[in-house]
């Protein structure tokens, strides 16, 4: 019974140690947005939503704090509302969604671990200049290509070298397991949809660099993915070099990513190959207003693809107004030969989307 009782008061004081802020600085952030989507569509074979309203919160908690042997640390969680539709984590359960944990020997070295934040090649995805959204996420009805990397919606661990260059990053992100999911446990083994008995997952990593010399930003990302899952399986490789140079109020970029294979795809027969190409501006009307516009052309080939259809081209246009903490856009979205179920990018296959949204951090 002493024994038993000593265990217990042990437990309560290391829960009580765990829970102190004495160790870290604690900080809550995050937003809410609210969006209204409206648009039409061209040609036989075009559907996309007329109308849409939706909003969404994130929540990010986040510490950080000084180690006993020296090093710092820092940690962060993501509470997403809309995990489940924000085109990220399709595969989550429930809130948790974006997290890392960040150990530094020094100012110039990191060892992390992260589920979906941006690391390895994904640094280097955006190198373009963007007003509010990314090209593929300002309306999602695009059907654009993106980098491919190895920690959206995927647990990794990597390092990150600082200071190589001016303001240089190069960050090397490793996932041993892609079908690992967020909800996946610590203390369990896992066995997701691509493996059996827990064995033969597939496998990759991705390594990006950024540096900034002067007004002059180069960001470059390669991934290698070992699909593992069957004899047929698909290796995916993708490799983005971008530029961008930054003006006085204004900022012009341009970005190839090459795709070879899908991320997921466990048979050759499903297989394609994207090349996209992305030119971007914008400009700083006034210290409150941005406006900004992009054109981007993807052209689709591969295994999967028989007869190749005509590229895909997405013309963006963004108006923001800067409120402080709070931001309010439209965009205008134009993607002509959208690709159809099967892959295919179609002639005629055409939607026009326009979108207003209200945006408030805290």
């Amino acid at each position: 019974m002493k024994n038993k009782t000593l265990k217990t008061i042990g437990v309560l004081t290391l829960a009580s140690l765990m829970s102190t802020t004495s160790f870290s600085q604690i900080t809550v952030s995050g937003y809410s947005e609210v969006g209204f989507l409206t648009g039409g569509a061209d040609g036989t074979r075009s559907t996309v939503n007329s109308k849409g309203l939706g909003a969404e919160t994130v929540i990010t908690i986040a510490g950080k704090g000084n180690l006993t042997n020296g090093w710092t640390y820092s940690a962060y969680q993501n509470l997403d509302s809309d995990d489940d539709k924000n085109g990220r984590n399709t595969a989550n359960i429930g809130p948790m969604t974006t997290r890392a944990i960040v150990l530094s020997p020094s100012k110039d070295f990191n060892l992390f671990y992260t589920y979906d934040g941006v690391y390895g090649g994904e640094i280097a995805r955006t190198a373009v200049p963007t007003v509010t959204e990314r090209v593929a996420d300002l309306t999602g009805n695009s059907t654009i290509s993106e980098f491919i990397d190895v920690t959206s919606g995927t647990n990794a661990v990597g390092f990150d070298a600082l200071n190589l260059g001016p303001a240089g990053r190069l960050s090397v992100a490793y996932a041993p397991n892609l079908d690992s999911q967020a909800q996946a446990s610590s203390d369990r083994s896992y066995s997701g949809t691509g493996q059996v008995n827990y064995i033969n997952p597939g496998s990759g990593y991705s390594i990006g660099y950024t540096v900034t010399p002067g007004p002059i930003k180069i960001a470059a990302g390669v991934t290698k993915i070992d699909q593992k899952q069957t004899t047929t399986a698909k290796d995916a490789t993708s490799k983005t070099l971008g530029v961008q140079y930054n003006g006085s109020g204004f900022a012009v970029g341009a970005q190839r990513t090459k795709n070879e294979g899908l991320k997921a795809a466990l048979e050759t027969a499903s297989s394609f190959d994207d090349k996209v190409d992305t030119f971007a501006a914008s400009y700083a009307v006034t210290k409150e207003i941005t406006i900004g516009g992009t054109y981007s052309k993807m052209e689709r080939s591969g295994a999967a693809i028989t007869t190749p259809g005509p590229d895909l081209k997405v013309y963006q246009a963004v108006i923001a107004y800067n409120l402080g903490p709070v931001v309010a856009s439209i965009a205008y979205e134009d993607a002509d030969n959208r690709a159809i179920s099967n892959g295919v990018t179609l002639s005629g296959m055409d939607a026009q989307t326009t979108k207003i949204k209200v945006k408030a951090n805290f």
